[in-house]
């Protein structure tokens, strides 16, 4: 029974973190900021898919993390499509949306949680049947 609890954590941090990256992801694509990968877990690679506007998706062997490398983030690069090229308030949403996504995400499985999870409440909770005995004790 562990290891499925194991297994099962480890599904919820990925989707966690899939949610988070998700959020730089598509904050940087609105800000016209080239993403040049999109990794869920840690290299090597495992699998790798490139679409036609060049971002690469991989998915790699460690699941303990993920990453969304965007063009020039570690350049003093400014040529356009570049995170240098960004302006500050376009840079602040992007580095924000993935704490962002992971508010939205918790409030949104906590209002599903509620709605589903509520107990029903019963009318005949606070009675008492009529065979009840009292017993008093001294």
């Amino acid at each position: 029974m562990g290891i499925f609890f194991f297994i099962l954590g480890l599904i919820l941090f990925v989707c966690l973190v899939l949610v988070h990256e998700w959020g730089h992801f598509i904050m940087a694509r609105r800000n016209g900021v080239d993403v040049e990968e999109f990794g869920l877990g840690f290299p090597p690679k495992a699998k790798t898919l490139t679409t036609k506007n060049g971002t690469e998706y991989t998915l790699n062997w460690l699941p303990l993390g993920g990453f969304v490398k965007l063009k020039g983030e570690h350049d003093i690069d400014t040529e356009p499509g570049t995170f240098g090229a960004a302006t500050t308030n376009a840079k602040v949403q992007i580095m924000l949306a993935g704490v962002v996504m992971n508010l939205i995400s918790a409030f949104v499985l906590f209002t599903v949680v509620a709605w589903i999870g509520m107990p029903k409440i019963l009318d005949n909770q606070t009675t008492i049947s009529g065979d009840t005995t009292v017993i008093k004790t001294p």
